[in-house]
Formats: structure tokens, C-alpha cells, sequence
């Protein structure tokens, strides 16, 4: 996993209330398994905060299994245990809030231009129908 320059990403740690070894997982993307080049993760997180422009889903088991907790954009978890998830976090999907956004707007090729859709339109968002 190579560090990107984006908002899109979760911070974890090995303990409770944001204390002991920290890492930080980029999205958009997948894992499957909490395996990084730091190492082993899988059943080692305490405690995470979630980027700015993040959602975030987080499975206890492997491959997006058993319980889910769902965070999103700045939301933060100081103790996994408070929400009935201590330490058991095996697999993660970290979605980009923006792209999501885009898509609802109906924006998905305007990102890059300034004013996005709006500015085809006359500054109105037209919906379909």
C-alpha cells in the first residue's frame, strides 16, 4: 500500500483512545484482509479516525464477513470495545465521501472542472425524471 495525497483514508491504532503503533490506510479501496506491509493487523486495532472525505465499513471477520460498523466523513472511535468490536477488525472499505457525492449529483465527469455540472446548466441541478 503506497501512500496517496488525498483525504480519503482511515487512521488506525493497535490501542485504545488513539494511543500505541499508528497506521494509515488509503482509499478508494478494498481489504480484504488487514495485512500491510506494516504487518499483520487483523485483530490488532483499538481504535480509528476517519479521514475527510471517507466512508468507511469495517468487518469483524475476513473477506467483508460477520458484524459491520459503519463510520463516516471525521467520525472517530477512541475504544472498538465500546461499540461491541474490541480488537476484532479483519477486513475494511474505505469509499471516497466525494466520488459518492459526485455520483448522487450526477457529476461523475465534472470533478476536475471547477462548477461541475452547474455550470453546464446554468447553475441548476436538473434531475431526471
Amino acid at each position: 500500500m503506497k501512500p496517496k495525497d488525498s483525504d480519503c483514508y482511515v487512521d488506525i491504532w493497535k490501542d485504545a483512545d488513539f494511543r500505541g503503533e499508528r497506521l494509515r490506510v488509503y482509499g478508494p479501496a478494498e481489504y480484504p484482509n488487514m495485512l500491510f506491509e506494516q504487518g499483520d493487523w487483523g485483530d490488532h486495532v483499538g481504535s480509528l479516525r476517519v479521514g475527510p472525505h471517507a466512508f468507511v465499513m469495517a468487518f469483524a471477520g475476513r473477506d467483508f464477513r460477520d458484524g459491520m460498523i459503519t463510520l463516516g466523513p471525521n467520525d472517530e472511535v477512541a475504544r472498538l470495545d465500546d461499540v461491541k468490536f474490541d480488537d476484532e477488525m479483519d477486513s475494511l472499505r474505505v469509499i471516497d465521501s466525494m466520488k459518492i457525492f459526485d455520483r448522487l449529483l450526477g457529476r461523475e465527469g465534472a470533478q476536475n472542472e471547477p462548477g461541475g455540472d452547474a455550470k453546464k446548466h446554468g447553475g441548476k441541478h436538473r434531475r431526471k425524471r
